[in-house]
């Protein structure tokens, strides 16, 4: 027979036990960000339109399509604060 809480997992040693580890933001360094992107083959011939041959022009491609996506939206946001700041 099962019951209320069986299905919990245990953690060792206990979280009331964990301490933090304090950490200064200022004092990190720069890190890289690694995403894996899965095409379909009318997908990756899409890309393939208009890019240069080789795996680093379709990464460069989507690393600056990404970042000009994030760029447009973060404007569009600053935009909004603006209206609603009126």
């Amino acid at each position: 027979m099962t019951t209320h809480g069986d299905e919990w997992h245990t953690v060792n040693p206990p979280i009331e036990e964990a301490v933090e580890i304090p950490y200064d933001r200022s004092e990190m360094g720069p890190g890289t960000f690694t995403i894996e992107v899965r095409f379909d083959q009318s997908e990756i011939d899409r890309l393939h339109k208009g890019i240069p041959r080789g795996p680093i022009g379709v990464t460069r491609f989507i690393k600056e399509a990404a970042l000009a996506e994030a760029d447009r939206r973060a404007a569009a946001a600053d935009t909004q604060v603006l209206r609603e700041a009126d």
